[in-house]
Parts: C-alpha cells; structure tokens; sequence
C-alpha cells in the first residue's frame, strides 16, 4: 500500500514539476539591482508611460509614444532616427506611412556586422498594448540601459529597431528591410513580442539553419525553447515582425511569453495584467544573448538546423536535424531486442494502444470549451483525468488477455518516433527521448530505470501538453485533441509504474480517475468564471454610406449577449457593408440613423496606357480623425499596383482575394496615390471606407455601458465611412 502510494506521489510531482517549469517566470529584479542588471521594475515605468492609452497607428497617442521612446533614447546618450516611409506588407493587403525608431549602440569592431534587437511600439485600439508590446519596448529600453552601463563596450555593434505598424501588418519591418542602409549590417535578428499578458518568454521562432544561434540561448541558463515549437510554428499561418525580415535569410530567435490570451488584443492588456516576471523573462534572455552574441563571431556560422530541448539542471540539449534519424533507428534496434521475446504481445499492444489514442482524440474533438473555460488549467486536468480513466479501462480489459501487452506499446512509440524523424525532425525529440529510456526499462526491468524513464517522459511530455490546452490552443479542438492524445500516449508508456499503483484495483482504478475528473470539473464550475480578468470579447461597428446616407449598427463578431443588446439585432449588413475590412467579413447588426461622418475621397490624377494595359492613378485621402482607409478594386481585374510609387509584392501573401484590397494606416493629409493596371478598354469600381476609433452619437439610440466582463477587443468600436466612385 505505501508502495503504491509512494509511486501515485511520485508521478503526481513529475507531472508538477513538468507543468511548473513551463509556467513559472522569474521573480522580478528590483530597480536598486546594479545597473548592469535587467530590473523589471525599471522596465515596468516605461510600460506605465507606453501603455497609458491605446496608441494604433493614426492617432496622437501613437506619437506620443514614439516621442518618448525617441526621449529615453537621447538619455542614454544614444543616437536616434526616425525612419519615415511608405510600407508595403509582403504578407497582407496592407500598407501605410510607418514611422520605424532606430538606435546604433557601437561595439568596438567599427567594421563588423550588427545585432538586431526588435521590439514593435504600435498597438491595437482596444487597449493599452502593455504586454504586446510595451513589455518588450520596456525591455529593450531596459537593456540597451545595462549594456551602456558597462565598463567594456561589446565587441560588436547592436542595432535597437522599435518598428511600427506591426499590428497593421508587420509593416514597420517591411520598410526596414526594404529601405533602410542599416539592413545591410544586420548578422542576427532577435525579436521580443507577447500573444498574452503573462507566462514564460518562449523561444518559439528561428531563422534557418537554427543549429548555430540556438546554441547562444546556453547563455541565458533560464530557457524554454523547442525545435516542436519552431517546426510547428513554420507550418502555421502566423507572424510576427520576423515574417518580413526572413527575406533576409539571417539567423534569427522569435521570443514571446502566451499565457492569458483572453486579454490579447483587448482593454485588459495593461500594466495591471502585465505579470512582471515575463517582463523579467523577456530581459533576462534579451540580455544575456545580446552580450553573448555581440561578443561573438559576426556573421555566425552557417549551420544547418537542429533538434533541441531544454531540460531541468542540464539546461539545453541541441543536436543536428541528420542525427533525429539514427537515433530512431538506434531505437528500432533497441526494440527488437527487447520486444523479440514477447512476440504474443505485438500485435494486441499495438492494436490497444492506437485504439485508445483515437478513441481519446475522437473524444477530445467534442470537448469545446468556451471563454475562461477554455484556457483553464482545472479544466484541462479534468480531460486529462477523463482520458487516463478511459485508457485504465482499455489497459485492464487488454491486459487480462495478452500479459505481454507492453510489447507492442513501445512498437507504437517506435513508430512515432521513426515517423517524425524522417518528416519533422524537429519534433522527433519528443517520442524519441522518451522511447529509448523506456527501453532500458524494459530490458532491465529496474525499478530505477523505470522511474528515470518516467522523469523523461514527463518532464518532457506533461508540461508540453498542458501548455498546448491551457495556454496556446485553449481546452477546445486541436488543443483539446493534442492533450488527449499526447495523455493516452505517456499513459501506455508508462503503464508499468501506472499498474503499480493501480495494484488489484477494479479496471486498474478507472472509477477512482474518473471520479477525480468528475470532481475536478465541479471544481471548475464553481471556480472558472468570466470575470474582469477573464473577459468576453466585443467590438461594435458604426458604418455609414455616404453615397446612399444608409447606415448600420453591428458587429464582425455579435456572439455575447452584451453586444447582442448594444446591437439590437442580427440581420446581414447590406452588399455595401461587405467591403469594409479587407478579410472577408459579414457586418451583422441592424439598420441605424444617419450620424454625421466624413467620408474618404478618390481623386483622378491621370490615365494612361503602359505595356498593353491601361494604368489608372487616383489620390485617396482620408478624413481627419481616421487611422486607416480600406480600399477594393472590382469591375476589372488588376494586374499589377503600386501604393506612392512602390510596387505591391503579392508573391508572399497568406491570402490572395478575388478582388485587389489594400487597407492603408496613417494616411497623410496629402493622401496616398494608387495606381492600378488594368486590361484596355474596362473599368473599375473604387471603394474607400475610412475607420476611426469610436461611435458617433447615433441618433435614438443609447449604447449601453460594457459590464466589467465585456471589453472591447482587436479595433474596437469604431466609425467607418464608406464611399464608391468608378473610374
């Protein structure tokens, strides 16, 4: 009984230590730290001074946040310059006049090539941007702060860029890399972001040929980076900043800290939400790898990619991709020797083993967890339970018939670990590791081997599938499916320490698991709620036409109740509304008075006939007040653009549209010319629809005030005047 006891600990701890190494930040360090030191509460006053009010492109409080990242700049003795340009986004329909802030910190090699340390300073509407991404402007500030403190200057020079425009579509590093002398020098690229307001500062991004420049991450001991994170992220369709400097082919590291996604992009994402110890994180590596870095040999070596990992006490394990593969086949050696002498457990392992996974997937696809729910730890523990609960029972009933079973669950992991070598090496880690540990425990049968496989397996797996359902994807769809599989996994790996503290117990104890399942959700149902800190999203829109004068009241996004009532119904926009934004998007709402709004105009300028096409030049000017001008092209189709006389890339668009769509920020008061080519002898219809922040007072209708568990989100609510001409 205390046998059994012990070990039920034992995997309980493992499975705490697991999730807390990939949860837990740094405790801040305080502002009388030595200067040479990262304090998060320095970096905090800058975050009070950036976030104070939300600051997208367009507006004052933009400026106003340049102006003062320029004045802490200047105080450090460093010299700044604003880059102005027209951007062109490589990745979106977007554009817009950007204002990049730059800052050289000269190392001592004159000659030499440069660090780029990259932050972006512009934020959404709805809220302050404290985590995304004051925090990282604050850390950046706070470093380029200890690095002048030093008595030695670094070897090589470091190049500080705050970029604009990131949330309107990476733009401000699109300008940089396009148009700046200084993107030239550039030997890596580190870049400093937030999709949260709290958590650790993961390294989830690199450049190609990682193998190199991870290896500088040994440098900042207090590391959570993996190659799942960066093969994962290569195939999804996200970005950041980084997106547009790829073109560079530079060695580069994406850091981000995740955790509270439901305040990303909203009002909550403030300095109150903001957990000082990501701030901590994000500097402490910020730090460390710039001094690491700067110090070393510029350019880095050219390497290829690697598999890497981070473990507790050993720090970071790194290894070339072309090693992934052997190390499989060791495996496959390993698990014939062992498994030989079962040959009656092969296929019944096999067979049970991959039927529980898909029966716990299957059942993760109808988990759909909503709001706070969905990114709630309790909740995730509770599928985990339920999912264990139903492996007990597969395990029980399969094991009574074939004693052997075990045999054929480690030709399941060999087959796992075979596959994601030869496709996804960078994730073949995962299933590897943990396999070949499991092995040595097999063949020895030594309760220590046994208890070190275990250490590997969920040290390396538990943490990782919590994150995955709690923190990035949220107890629904992918996450919950990924939690659920990845839990039916380690469970039949280490069915051996689990049988042990099963003992005799009925269907190896799956009443018992289920009813914790079952107690944890209570848990959840009286514990998880929406809540200030765990708001409901919202954003209302006020379109007008100024052709017509019809106007409409609604939302992209009408799901909650509040938005509901501010709306007051739920009808399709008309056909005009569908050209608001430049995704498509369905305004649903109901039909609302006339309030007065300026309109954007579209001016002729001239029309011209340019290598068998016909080139049609407007001026498109937006009316004070306004951040960004949506434009459409219909009628004809455009065979080539250009935004103030700088060709439009589509070659790496995420998303091509039917029709030319182009949303242009920060629109001077000299407006932006637009020149379209067309086939001879048609025409197109022009559409501009001018956002800005806020709702008019509309006539006859009150909007009632948000609860504190509804607030805006992405935009915000805001103003669209929407105009048509044909040219």
């Amino acid at each position: 009984m205390f046998a059994r006891f012990g070990a039920a600990v034992g995997l309980i701890a493992l499975c705490a230590l697991s999730i807390f190494r990939v949860r837990h930040t740094p405790a801040p360090v305080a502002a009388t730290a030595p200067d040479t030191v990262f304090s998060a509460e320095r970096a905090l006053r800058h975050v009070e001074q950036i976030a104070e009010r939300p600051h997208p492109m367009g507006t004052a409080d933009h400026d106003r946040v340049r102006d003062y990242i320029l004045a802490q700049l200047t105080a450090l003795g460093l010299r700044a310059q604003v880059q102005r340009a027209t951007a062109i986004g490589t990745r979106y329909q977007e554009a817009g006049r950007v204002q990049n802030i730059l800052a050289w910190l000269p190392g001592s090699d004159a000659k030499g090539k440069a660090v780029l340390l990259m932050v972006h300073y512009d934020g959404v509407g709805a809220g302050p941007a404290a985590s995304d991404d004051g925090a990282g402007c604050a850390a950046l500030l706070e470093t380029l702060r200890a690095l002048r403190a030093r008595r030695q200057p670094l070897a090589h020079d470091v190049i500080a860029l705050f970029t604009d425009g990131e949330e309107a579509g990476l733009l401000g590093a699109a300008a940089f890399v396009r148009e700046h002398p200084w993107a030239k020098d550039v030997a890596i690229v580190l870049n400093f972001d937030a999709r949260g307001t709290s958590g650790r500062s993961y390294m989830f991004e690199t450049g190609p040929g990682n193998e190199d420049a991870v290896s500088a991450l040994r440098a900042a001991h207090d590391v959570t980076a993996g190659s799942v994170f960066t093969t994962v992220y290569r195939a999804l369709p996200n970005d950041t900043d980084l997106s547009e400097l790829a073109v560079l082919g530079l060695p580069a590291m994406n850091f981000a800290f995740v955790d509270g996604v439901e305040r990303y992009h909203t009002g909550r994402d403030d300095v109150a939400h903001l957990n000082p110890g990501s701030l901590q994180h994000h500097g402490l590596q910020m730090l460390a790898l710039t001094k690491t870095l700067a110090n070393g040999q510029l350019p880095r070596p050219k390497t290829g990619d690697a598999v890497f990992f981070d473990l507790p006490l050993i720090g970071m394990v790194i290894y070339p991709t072309w090693l992934a593969l052997p190390l499989a086949i060791v495996a496959l050696v390993f698990t014939v020797i062992v498994v030989a002498p079962m040959p009656r457990g092969i296929f019944p392992g096999v067979v049970a083993t991959v039927l529980a996974v898909a029966i716990a997937g299957v059942l993760a696809r109808f988990v759909n967890l909503g709001g706070a729910a969905r990114w709630s730890g309790v909740y995730a523990a509770a599928l985990a339970l339920v999912v264990l609960a139903i492996n007990a029972v597969i395990y029980s009933f399969a094991k009574r018939r074939w004693p052997e079973l075990h045999a054929g669950v480690l030709v399941v992991w060999l087959i796992f670990s075979l596959a994601t070598s030869a496709v996804a090496p960078g994730a073949s880690y995962l299933f590897t590791w943990p396999l070949l540990f499991a092995l040595v425990a097999a063949r020895s049968r030594n309760p220590i081997a046994e208890w070190v496989a275990a250490a590997v397996t969920l040290i390396l797996l538990a943490g990782l599938a919590f994150s995955i359902a709690a923190v990035m994807l949220g107890v629904a769809g992918m996450g919950a499916i990924a939690l659920a599989t990845l839990t039916s996994l380690i469970a039949w790996l280490l069915a051996p320490i689990l049988g042990q503290v099963a003992g005799n117990a009925r269907w190896s104890g799956a009443g018992w698991i289920a009813g914790a399942a079952v107690a944890m959700a209570l848990i959840g149902v009286v514990t998880v709620k929406q809540s200030a800190d765990h708001p409901i999203r919202s954003a209302l829109v006020y379109a007008m036409n100024a052709d017509s004068n019809d106007a409409w009241l609604g939302a992209f996004d009408g799901s909650d109740a509040w938005t509901r009532l501010a709306v007051g119904g739920a009808t399709t926009g008309p056909e005009w509304t569908w050209r608001l934004a430049t995704s498509p998007a369905r305004l649903m709402g109901r039909s609302a008075p006339h309030a007065v709004l300026d309109a954007p105009t579209a001016s002729f300028i001239r029309d011209t006939t340019i290598n068998g096409a016909r080139r049609v030049v407007l001026r498109v000017t937006a009316p004070r007040g306004a951040t960004a001008v949506v434009m459409h092209a219909s009628g004809a189709p455009v065979l080539t653009a250009s935004i103030d006389g700088r060709v439009v890339d589509t070659t790496r668009y995420r998303r091509h549209t039917a029709v030319w769509t182009m949303e242009y920020w920060a629109v001077p008061d000299s407006g932006v010319v637009v020149a379209l080519s067309i086939p001879l002898g048609q025409h197109i219809d022009f559409d501009a629809a001018a956002w800005r922040p806020g709702l008019p007072v509309i006539p006859g209708i009150m909007i009632p005030a948000r609860p504190l568990d509804v607030v805006p989100s992405q935009s915000g609510d805001v103003s669209i005047a929407y105009r048509r001409a044909r040219f």
